[in-house]
């Protein structure tokens, strides 16, 4: 049986950061059973409202803070840090995005934070990582991950404009090593009864992206480069654009694919055709292939070569529209969508991105609204009413 309330139930997180990539893992851990609480300025986070939908929810807003409790406290203020302070005393991670500097300035620095609570796991998004000439340098994930990882550089074709990165795909990608490293930062602390700090780059997750040609290079000294489409060594591996403008995607490594490929595209004779016959020969001549192949394919719709391909057992893929993944099948049996429960109106929301089948996991309600739970927390960190009343008064809290 699962872990009533989920495998972190228990846990406490201070999420004091900003924007997409390190509050989206805290609301994975939301996810999970932690009790998340989210730190925001009196004038709110910058996510909040960026995308409007109108008559609807906040989407980004609620994608990565959802099932948070809020708080929002005045961090230039002395009164201010020490709430803060008396709240991560009761915590079990502190994640923030603050700058070297801002930490130091705001007393939220590992050191400030574990001095007198050493089991505290303290982790920093940065997007440069924390030593070297650019530790200091502020990021998106258009610039750290998309731009400086390499990312962009290698897609598309080559002499083309770069294309663009989509909102907050790198953050999300990110997500997913703060996520993970919390959580062995977590059992590390079982075995030895002491947190750590932590440090996630965004530039780093990209390069990790980028492994299988980095490492090409890296064993080597030649760096894989973007090549033209109709460049690559076997159509096997390629995309062709259908009758009815939609493309799709072929990832075929293995030889044996060729001749059910050929039936397929009702081109056996390219089976015994020298030029096509062998690997070897495919590859030298595979601006032809490539030329021949988008003729055939111009000659039907996608549906028409999806039937054919999965008839033929190849693996193959639609290149879909969002609208499209939307409305996919698979979506909805992968329970990629998800309804958010205690909203005050009714929306769906991303799922956490894997299954625990053994485990309970969940959106477990809204995102905050600005510092909607600001006087439970502060009563939680050992505050009176009296108390948490004149630090209203004084702008304090929000």
């Amino acid at each position: 049986m699962s872990h009533p309330g989920g495998p972190l139930a228990g846990v406490k997180v201070l999420d004091a950061a900003g924007m997409i990539a390190a509050p989206s893992a805290c609301a994975m851990m939301a996810d999970l059973g932690a009790d998340v609480i989210k730190l925001e300025p009196p004038h709110g986070d910058l996510l909040r409202g960026l995308v409007q939908v109108p008559g609807g929810p906040d989407p980004w807003w609620e994608l990565d803070n959802r099932g948070k409790r809020g708080i929002a406290v005045d961090l230039t203020t002395e009164e201010g840090r020490a709430a803060v302070h008396a709240i991560a005393s009761n915590c079990d991670i502190f994640v923030t995005n603050l700058t070297t500097e801002r930490q130091n300035r705001y007393e939220l620095s590992a050191d400030d934070l574990r001095a007198q609570h050493p089991e505290l796991i303290h982790l920093t998004l940065t997007g440069y990582g924390k030593t070297g000439p650019d530790k200091d340098r502020l990021a998106f994930d258009y610039t750290a991950f998309f731009s400086r990882g390499g990312v962009l550089d290698t897609m598309g074709e080559p002499g083309h404009t770069p294309p663009a990165g989509r909102p907050g795909q790198g953050d999300h990608t990110t997500s997913l090593s703060i996520l993970s490293s919390a959580l062995l930062a977590l059992r590390e602390r079982d075995l030895s009864g002491q947190g750590q700090e932590i440090s996630v780059a965004l530039m780093q997750t990209a390069m990790w992206t980028m492994s299988s040609d980095l490492s090409i290079a890296l064993a080597s000294g030649e760096v894989p480069q973007p090549i033209m489409r109709i460049e690559t060594s076997s159509p096997l591996v390629g995309r062709f654009r259908c009758s009815d403008d939609r493309w799709i995607m072929l990832a075929m490594v293995a030889d044996p694919y060729w001749n059910r490929f050929c039936d397929a595209l009702d081109k056996s004779e390219w089976i015994h055709d020298p030029r096509f016959s062998e690997l070897e020969q495919r590859a030298e001549n595979g601006a032809e292939l490539m030329l021949l192949c988008d003729e055939i394919f111009a000659t039907a719709d996608r549906a028409t070569w999806s039937d054919r391909f999965d008839s033929a057992d190849l693996v193959w893929a639609p290149i879909q529209s969002l609208a499209e993944v939307l409305s996919d099948p698979q979506a909805e049996a992968l329970s990629a969508f998800e309804e958010v429960p205690n909203a005050n109106r009714s929306f769906r929301t991303m799922a956490t991105p894997f299954d625990l089948g053994g485990s309970e996991m969940s959106v477990k309600g809204p995102a905050p609204e600005h510092g909607e739970h600001t006087s439970e927390i502060m009563l939680e960190a050992g505050y009176s009413m009296e108390e948490i009343e004149a630090l209203y008064d004084r702008g304090v809290i929000t």
